[in-house]
């Protein structure tokens, strides 16, 4: 049998293609990609932990002794006062301040605990000195009272002195008196502490 004999067609079917002939191959396929993951919410930002403020002991300390400074200063004005009482018998007074007072007519005046009533004339004063009456002429000095003194601050006895106060009237000022007025002392005092003991009501600068 020859081979001509051996080639038939399928019918409907379409020659076979050569054995020689090469067909194009699908490219492999690669691996299935991973499914992404759905994105997260990112953390909640935690709040810096709060630290309590280191104090400055130094600075409290400061401050605290400055406040105790001005309550002892405030308590030693308020209770600063001095105590007046009969002279203890100094014989000497070498210490002088000097005021020019007005002491108004007929009004009594607190000197210390010293009480003065003055009754000026044009040519005479007369004066009651915890009710001793003196009469004083014109540019005429005397000493009025001779005393004891204490100062006292916080509850302390500071000073302690003798002193006497000396009278020079000077003539009227309408219907005041004016004096030249010597507070002599047996010690040295500031000259704040004698000022204290001349009352508000009585105009007196120094002479």
């Amino acid at each position: 049998m020859s081979e001509e004999d051996l080639f038939f067609e399928i019918p409907g079917g379409s020659p076979p293609a050569p054995p020689d002939s090469e067909e194009t191959a699908p490219p492999p396929a690669g691996p299935a990609p991973s499914p992404r993951p759905a994105s997260r919410p990112p953390p909640p930002t935690r709040a810096a932990p709060v630290h309590p403020r280191r104090r400055n002991w130094r600075l409290i300390l400061a401050l605290s002794a400055i406040g105790l400074v001005l309550l002892v200063a405030i308590l030693a004005v308020l209770t600063f006062s001095v105590a007046i009482v009969p002279s203890s018998g100094a014989t000497t007074y070498p210490y002088t301040v000097t005021y020019d007072v007005v002491f108004p007519h007929g009004e009594q005046v607190q000197i210390g605990n010293i009480s003065i009533v003055a009754i000026p004339y044009p040519d005479r004063v007369s004066l009651s000195v915890d009710k001793v009456p003196y009469e004083i002429r014109l540019n005429e000095t005397r000493q009025i009272t001779a005393k004891h003194g204490t100062v006292t601050m916080l509850g302390i006895a500071l000073l302690s002195f003798d002193f006497t106060l000396d009278a020079e009237y000077r003539g009227m000022s309408g219907n005041d008196a004016t004096f030249r007025l010597a507070v002599r002392t047996s010690d040295q005092l500031p000259k704040f502490m004698i000022d204290r003991l001349l009352p508000g009501d009585v105009q007196a600068r120094p002479a």
